[in-house]
C-alpha cells in the first residue's frame, strides 16, 4: 500500500517540490509574458501511467474570474483520482482550488479535500501577503505560518510559472507552501524540444528540470501549456503524465 500511496501523491501533473537550492534568478522578479496565458474556461485533461500502465487522471481548470476579499481573483481547480483499474485496489481522490490575484498571481485562498481509502483530509490556507502570514487549517487544527513574498501553493505555482518569460540555460527560484511548511523550489530551463502530443500534435516545448529531478514540458508559445511530465522513482520506476485533451468552456 505504501507504493500505491506514493503513486497517488506523486505521479500527477502538479507535483510538490521541497529541495531548497539557491537560484540564479528570482521567478517573482522575472518579466511576465506579453500575452497572459491564463484563459477563463481552459480545461486540461491528463492521463498518468506508471511503467506504461494506466494509473489515473487529472483535470485542471481555470473556472472563473471573481472577487475575494475585495480583490479580483482567478479561481483554479484541480481534480485527480486513480483510474478504474487501480481504483479497485486503492481509492484516491483529490480536489483542490486556489484563488489567485489577477495582477501578481499570488494565492489568497487554498482549499484541498483529499480522500485516501477511508481517510479524509480537509485543508485550507488563507494568505495575508501584506502581513507575511498565512492561516493554515488541517481538519480542525489551526496554525499561523510566516510566509515570504510571492509564495505559491501547489496548484497556483503552475499558472505562475506559465505566465513568465523563461530563458533556456537559466535557473529560477520561488517559494511554495508544501503542506504546512514554506519551501524553496528551483526550475532549470534545460532546452527546447519538439515533441508529439495527443492533444496538440507536434509542438515546440521548453524542458524544465525541477529541484527533485522531475522533467516538465511546456509549449514554447504564448499558451505555455504543460504537455508532459516525467518522474523517476527508485521504488516504482518512471511515472509519466501526458496531456490528453484541451477544452475551452464558456
Amino acid at each position: 500500500m505504501r507504493i500505491i500511496q506514493i503513486l497517488c501523491v506523486s505521479c500527477f501533473i502538479f507535483l510538490t517540490f521541497s529541495l531548497a537550492i539557491s537560484a540564479t534568478y528570482s521567478l517573482i522578479d522575472t518579466k511576465n509574458l506579453d500575452q497572459d496565458p491564463i484563459q477563463i474556461g481552459e480545461v486540461l485533461t491528463y492521463s498518468v501511467k506508471i511503467k506504461g500502465l494506466p494509473a489515473g487522471t487529472q483535470v485542471t481548470q481555470v473556472v472563473e474570474k471573481t472577487m475575494l476579499a475585495d480583490q479580483p481573483v482567478y479561481r483554479f481547480r484541480s481534480e485527480r483520482q486513480t483510474g478504474s483499474l487501480l481504483g479497485k485496489l486503492y481509492h484516491f481522490h483529490d480536489q483542490t482550488e486556489s484563488y489567485v490575484t489577477t495582477d501578481q498571481l499570488y494565492p489568497l485562498k487554498y482549499v484541498k479535500d483529499l480522500e485516501e481509502q477511508k481517510k479524509h483530509w480537509h485543508v485550507e490556507a488563507d494568505f495575508n501577503h501584506a502581513k507575511g502570514t498565512a492561516r493554515y487549517t488541517k481538519n480542525k487544527e489551526n496554525k499561523t505560518l510566516h510566509i515570504p513574498i510571492g509564495i505559491q501553493d501547489d496548484l497556483s505555482m503552475v499558472y505562475f510559472l506559465r505566465s513568465k518569460e523563461l530563458q533556456v540555460g537559466h535557473t529560477y527560484g520561488f517559494p511554495v507552501l508544501v503542506k504546512d511548511k514554506c519551501e524553496h523550489v528551483t526550475l532549470e530551463i534545460r532546452r527546447r524540444e519538439v515533441i508529439k502530443t495527443k492533444a496538440l500534435g507536434r509542438v515546440e516545448t521548453l524542458v524544465l528540470r525541477t529541484s527533485h529531478g522531475y522533467l516538465m514540458w511546456l509549449t514554447n508559445d504564448e499558451r505555455r501549456i504543460p504537455v508532459r511530465i516525467e518522474a523517476e522513482t527508485s521504488r516504482i520506476g518512471k511515472i509519466v503524465g501526458e496531456l490528453e485533451k484541451v477544452d475551452f468552456l464558456d
